[in-house]
């Protein structure tokens, strides 16, 4: 994965520590959800457009009116919130 994926060169890659490496590898990993993401917000949009001709006099279609993406939901309730909170303190070990 890092010589292929990340694209490091052989020296860089065998100078890393197992911590940098899996840094570059969350970074990766975060860059191509991003990619993902963008690819399926431009063709729900590309989908409203096309639909939008055929739709009735006076209405409008949203590109929400389409799909909702699962990083577009918002939480549910505070439960969720405390949830993210408490797995969050216990990643910065009680810091804040």
């Amino acid at each position: 994965m890092g010589l292929g994926q990340l694209r490091l060169d052989p020296a860089a890659f065998y100078d890393m520590l197992f911590s940098d490496f899996q840094i570059a590898a969350e970074g990766f990993y975060e860059l191509e959800e991003l990619r993902q993401q963008a690819h399926w917000e431009r063709s729900r949009w590309v989908a409203c457009l096309t639909l939008s001709p055929h739709a009735k006099k006076g209405q409008r279609i949203k590109p929400t009116d389409l799909a909702i993406f699962p990083w577009e939901k918002k939480p549910k309730s505070k439960a969720d919130n405390r949830l993210l909170k408490n797995a969050l303190k216990g990643i910065s070990h009680g810091k804040t």
